[in-house]
Order: structure tokens, then sequence, then C-alpha cells
């Protein structure tokens, strides 16, 4: 099978590149970090008016022409790095567009009914939503006797992790961080729901964001690993 000569991907479609790795190809389009970054930039400027873009001056009257382009270019570099060192760092730089964990879903129950059932694997998942000014949630179990106390301390670690001023602080940085991650969308015709990954410690975990005001914003999804799950049956 040929593979992608890009990102290393199989390729079953015929071409040469792989879909994901073609689309960034495209004439006009952007590198998803770079498209992230002007989200975030634009954001930023818009709910900040006292920004002063260069920095070399502070009345922003300077007469010479080339010295400001310089004072400007000069910010957004720092902004940038500012931008990729906080995508980076953290939590949110754990976080995968990518399952690195495919075969959970290979093991579904039906308890639910044909359609409707859960990995077998599945813990169950944390349902929370940013009320404008603190996070609410809730917890639904699946197959609650396979978390142990270390599993339930990981999972209450990383749900404290993700909410924290550092992180997804509220709605307007959870959209920032999905909008830098346009690769993670649902599909290419739904832009507000986002799907990420985490490998942790004791269990794996499916995160799933979502952009839309008055909805649930944040489900936290806790899979046992498979050495745990086999230990609980």
């Amino acid at each position: 099978m040929a593979v992608c000569l890009m990102c290393k991907k199989d390729v079953t479609s015929g071409f040469v590149v792989c879909g994901d790795c073609a689309g960034e190809l495209r004439s006009g389009t952007m590198p998803p970090v770079l498209a992230g970054f002007a989200a975030w930039l634009g954001s930023e400027l818009v709910q900040n008016d006292t920004v002063n873009f260069c920095s070399m001056c502070k009345d922003g009257k300077c007469e010479d022409p080339s010295v400001c382009r310089k004072g400007v270019a000069a910010w957004f570099r720092e902004e940038a790095e500012h931008y990729l060192n906080a995508s980076r760092s953290g939590i949110l730089g754990r976080l995968k567009t990518v399952c690195p964990f495919p075969e959970i879903y290979e093991d579904m129950d039906m308890t639910g009914g044909p359609g409707r059932g859960n990995p077998r694997r599945k813990i169950g998942h944390i349902r929370a939503d940013y009320d404008g000014y603190r996070w609410w949630s809730t917890v639904w179990g699946a197959h609650a006797d396979l978390a142990t106390a270390e599993i339930k301390a990981e999972i209450g670690s990383i749900y404290d992790a993700l909410t924290a001023k550092d992180a997804l602080a509220n709605l307007d940085t959870l959209r920032r961080f999905c909008w830098s991650h346009p690769e993670a969308q649902f599909s290419p015709e739904v832009d507000d729901d986002f799907n990420f990954y985490l490998t942790g410690e004791t269990c794996d975990f499916w995160v799933r964001l979502i952009t839309r005001e008055k909805d649930y914003n944040m489900y936290l999804n806790a899979y046992a690993k498979a050495d745990k799950s086999r230990e609980a049956q």
C-alpha cells in the first residue's frame, strides 16, 4: 500500500499525498499553525483597543515609516512566540488531533440498543459548560467498575488542568484553541465541534470541545487502558 510522502499515513485513494496534506498544499490556504495564530491575534485585537502595535514608540505617531514597520514586525514576532509557547506548554500541548488509541472503539457493548453502545473500556465522561463566569460539570458513568481510586484521581486532575486559568479558562480561550487547530474539526462542514485526544498514565481521554454558546462546551471521555480493563474482568 502506498503512503503519503509528507506524513507517512496510508494512502488508499490513489493519490501520492493523503487528503490532509493535500489540503494544506491548496493555493490560497494557510498552514494550520499560521491560520490559528491569525485567528487568535484577530480576537486579541478586537477585544483590546489599547494595543500598541509598534514596540519602538508609545504614541503611535512615528514619523519614519521604515522604523515603524520594524517595530510592528517585532511586535508580531513577539506575539507569535507567545502564542506558540502557550499552545505547546501545559495540558494543551499534550492534546493530539489524531486518536492514538483507535482500538478502543473496536470493542463495543450494545447496552443502549443498536447504534447506541459504548466502548467496553469507557469508564464514563464529564460534561461541562461555561456560563460566562465559571465552568459547571456533571459526571456520567458507563463502566464505572473500571474506575480505580487512581483512575478517578487522574480524571479529576485532567479536568482541573483543562479548565485552569492557563488552559481553557473560559469559552473565549476554548474557541481560540480550537480555531488554532482546524484539522481537529469534526468535519469540513461542522466548524464548531472539535476532537482532541490525550494519553494518560492510568487511562486515555477523548476531549470533545464545542464552541457554540448555550451548549455543552466540553465532553471529557475517559477510557481504561487495556491492562486495567483486563484486571477488572
